[in-house]
């Protein structure tokens, strides 16, 4: 399921924006979440991008990193500075995966605009903030599960 949300999304990006993706046909990028359960390949052909959870196929670059790391990649990080700090693990073809990087970077895109459409201003707003606090921390989940923890142990603090 989560194979085909993204699938849809990011050729709907494609249809939305001025994004060429045309250096990237016939390349397969192998993209997992470290932190979160999310591991595809993105093929890239006919202009589309298509997302597939069969990962044994051989993929040109594989990349791994956290959800806060791919974020960060998506509003303009640099690459460099994030696979100097190992915060990004990229197997394989080097220039695919900057390819890729600076296809996400091309992307102008206002998440909060986009879903107040379906969802109304209040929600919209609340998901960006939540997306905001979701990359500011190191590991997310670990965060979720501490405070999930400390509210178990001691709830009447959190009341």
């Amino acid at each position: 399921m989560q194979a085909v949300i993204l699938e849809r999304a990011l050729n709907f990006l494609l249809q939305t924006h001025p994004i060429d993706i045309q250096p990237l046909d016939g390349k397969t990028v192998h993209f997992c979440l470290q932190d979160f359960p999310l591991e595809v390949n993105f093929i890239c052909t006919n202009n589309r991008i298509f997302v597939t959870t069969d990962t044994s196929t051989t993929a040109d670059v594989n990349v791994k990193l956290q959800a806060s790391v791919f974020l960060a990649l998506f509003q303009g990080e640099d690459l460099t500075e994030l696979l100097r700090q190992d915060k990004i693990v990229i197997h394989g073809d080097v220039k695919t995966a900057q390819l890729l990087v600076d296809l996400l970077q091309q992307v102008d895109i206002d998440l909060e605009e986009l879903l107040s459409k379906y969802t109304g201003d209040i929600i919209a707003h609340q998901v960006g903030e939540l997306a905001r606090k979701f990359k500011s921390l190191d590991n997310p989940i670990t965060s979720i599960k501490d405070g999930v923890t400390n509210f178990l142990i001691a709830p009447s603090k959190h009341l």
